[in-house]
């Protein structure tokens, strides 16, 4: 993933996916310049976050089944781990606790407050 500043893609060919407000479509191939993607609320009723115990769509804790290159291998953001971001950071910390996430991410700028006024994942 990259992104592209309108120039070749590496290997000659890929994908660019724009915001859509009315629904995604499926790239024509190998070499779409506009495919496009819609942003869902995952907290809207029948949404992710309230099915995140059911299969499906998931195979267990936040790991969706399936895959076409390995089985059940994309994570939700409340079980996403970076792998190499240390024990402190646990799998899922970009979901309920981003601020944190972020302030270790970036420890050498500014201090940033760790108090959320509206946190979806803590309600």
């Amino acid at each position: 993933m990259y992104n592209w500043d309108g120039s070749s893609f590496p290997g000659g060919d890929g994908i660019v996916y724009r915001p859509n407000r009315t629904g995604g479509t499926v790239p024509t191939g190998g070499n779409d310049r506009s495919a496009a993607y819609q942003l869902v609320d995952m907290f809207s009723s029948g949404g992710l976050w309230e099915r995140r115990s059911a299969n499906p769509p998931y195979a267990s804790w936040g790991t969706f089944a399936g895959d076409n290159g390995e089985d059940n291998a994309t994570h939700t953001p409340w079980a996403w781990d970076d792998r190499d971001d240390g024990s402190d950071l646990q799998d899922g910390s970009i979901a309920p606790d981003p601020a944190y996430l972020i302030s270790q991410y970036f420890a050498n700028t500014a201090p940033l407050s760790l108090t959320y006024t509206r946190h979806a994942y803590r309600s």
